[in-house]
C-alpha cells in the first residue's frame, strides 16, 4: 500500500495510512541475531500494514564478508561498510544494507537472510521503518567510523549530519570488548556474541539536522562504526489545513493543529 500525495494538500490513502502514514518515519519493530562461527544466518521480522516501508539490516563481523543480504530472492542495498582499527583495516567490520517497499511482504512476516565468508562473531539487526522516502538518489547517505581505544580516550563518536525535517538516524557499533558500551540516543539492541565481542546499535527518530552518536565505556582493542541518514517519504508530515480521504472508509478528514478531524 502506498499514500498518494495530491495537489492541493490532499492526500489519498487507507484509515492507517492516515493515523501512522503522514508522520515522519517511524520504527514499527527490530529483530536480532548472532553467531560466534556462522556463513549464514536468518532473522524474520513482522512488518505491519504501511505505506513507504523499508527494512534495515545492520550486520558487524570478525575477520569475514558479506555475500549477500536478502528477502527471498530480493536483495538488500549496501550502504556502508567499515573495517576497524587504527587505520580501517582491522578485522572488527560494519554494514548497513536496506530493502524498500516494492521488495517486502506487506502486513506479513519477512525472513532476512544473510550469507558471508568465512568469519567468526556475526550479527545481523534488522530495522523496520515507515515513511521512508522511497527515492534511491540521496535516500540513505552513510557515516563510518574506525579506531582503537587508547587513541580514542575509549569513546567512540560517529557524527551524521545534514539530516531533513522528520528523518531518522541509525548506526551500528562493532567493537572487541568484554563490557557492553553505553549508548546515547535510543537503544536498538546490544548483543554480546561472545566472550569479548558486542554488537550495539542505537537510532534517532527526531534527530538535530547535525548529530554525534556518541558511545562510552569501551575498553577495545579496536572498533568499527557505521551510521546512517534516512529521508522521510515525500509530502510527509503534512501541513494545516491538509485533506485526507480514507479509501477504506470512504471518509474524509482535515488536519488542524496536528490533528485530524472528519468532515
Amino acid at each position: 500500500m502506498t499514500i498518494e500525495w495530491l495537489a492541493g494538500n490532499r492526500i489519498r490513502g487507507t484509515s492507517t495510512d492516515r493515523t501512522v502514514g503522514t508522520s515522519g518515519i517511524s520504527l514499527t519493530g527490530t529483530q536480532t541475531t548472532s553467531g560466534t562461527t556462522a556463513t549464514s544466518l536468518s532473522v524474520s521480522i513482522n512488518v505491519g500494514d504501511y505505506s513507504n516501508k523499508a527494512l534495515i539490516v545492520c550486520v558487524t563481523q570478525q575477520s569475514g564478508s558479506t555475500t549477500s543480504v536478502k528477502v527471498g530472492s530480493n536483495s538488500f542495498t549496501n550502504v556502508d561498510i567499515q573495517n576497524g582499527g587504527a587505520s580501517g583495516t582491522g578485522s572488527q567490520r560494519t554494514e548497513i544494507w536496506y530493502l524498500l517497499d516494492s521488495d517486502i511482504t506487506n502486513n506479513a512476516s519477512n525472513q532476512i537472510d544473510w550469507v558471508g565468508s568465512a568469519g567468526s562473531r556475526v550479527s545481523i539487526g534488522v530495522y523496520s521503518l515507515n515513511n521512508v522516502n522511497q527515492n534511491l538518489s540521496g535516500n540513505f547517505v552513510s557515516s563510518s567510523a574506525y579506531n582503537t581505544s587508547s587513541s580514542y580516550s575509549n569513546q567512540p563518536d560517529g557524527v551524521v549530519n545534514s539530516v531533513d525535517s522528520g528523518g531518522f538516524i541509525i548506526d551500528i557499533l562493532s567493537a572487541n570488548t568484554a563490557t557492553q558500551p553505553t549508548d546515547t540516543l535510543t537503544e536498538g539492541w546490544n548483543i554480546l556474541i561472545s566472550a569479548n565481542r558486542y554488537a550495539v546499535s542505537q537510532y534517532n527518530a527526531s534527530p538535530s539536522t547535525n548529530n554525534n552518536m556518541f558511545y562510552s565505556n569501551i575498553v577495545a582493542a579496536e572498533w568499527a562504526w557505521s551510521g546512517v541518514r534516512i529521508k522521510k517519504a515525500v509530502g510527509a508530515p503534512p501541513v494545516d489545513g491538509s485533506i485526507f480521504y480514507a479509501k477504506d472508509t470512504n471518509k474524509s478528514y482535515v488536519l488542524y493543529n496536528g490533528s485530524w478531524s472528519e468532515v
